[in-house]
């Protein structure tokens, strides 16, 4: 028994474990992944698209995602962050100029696997949701180019000394009736006030029955 490691873990905030037993069915490989990301300067409609998306979220629907996920775009130069480079560098000074005016930009970003007959229905499923026009950003990719997308950040980080260094983290669940207070009071009224442009800012939507 290594007592260290069991102590580690009750002070992980949650983000460790020890595996003890796990069964993991296996599944052939998507042929590829359609990534695409969609940028909003309105914090409603960013968040009905979100609920939306996510209500669709059974094995058997055909337009559930495989993944779902918003962040914040602030002024931090590039609208790249370290995690992945996504945007088309020549996209770059519009979306700089849409955050530059709006001060926050929510960025929402989805994916689904795919193979040779559902490679468009990703295309399907965008259909009718609330993002600003002409700031849909999309890419195809390897399925293990995906999965290891953090790699790079991880990479870059590293040569800038910045890896090996504390990551606080923190955690929190909004109810739906305070998301928008939240935004408001805390996104706008100290992230984008106090220019704390540093570090990702996430938004995960979720089913209540999760």
């Amino acid at each position: 028994m290594n007592s260290e490691l069991f102590y580690a873990v009750l002070g992980g905030l949650g983000q460790f474990g020890i595996i003890t037993r796990a069964r993991i069915p296996l599944q052939p490989a998507p042929r590829g992944v359609k990534w695409v990301r969609l940028l909003y300067d309105d914090f409603s409609s960013f968040t009905k698209d979100q609920e939306l998306l996510i209500s669709k979220n059974g094995r058997k629907d055909k337009s559930a995602l495989d993944y779902l996920e918003g962040s914040l775009l602030m002024d931090q130069g590039s609208p790249d962050n370290w995690r992945s480079s996504f945007f088309p560098h020549k996209d770059h000074p519009k979306i700089i100029s849409l955050i530059t005016k709006h001060g926050i930009i929510y960025c929402l970003e989805v994916v689904k696997h795919y193979d040779d007959r559902t490679k468009h229905t990703v295309d399907k499923v965008l259909q009718g949701l609330n993002y600003m026009p002409g700031f849909m950003f999309g890419k195809d990719v390897g399925y293990e180019e995906f999965l290891n997308r953090v790699r790079s950040g991880e990479l870059k980080l590293k040569s800038q000394g910045l890896w090996d260094v504390p990551h606080p983290w923190l955690n929190l669940f909004i109810p739906k009736s305070q998301i928008s207070d939240f935004n408001n009071g805390v996104f706008r009224g100290i992230v984008l006030e106090r220019n704390i442009t540093t570090g990702p800012v996430l938004v995960y939507p979720m089913n209540r029955q999760k």
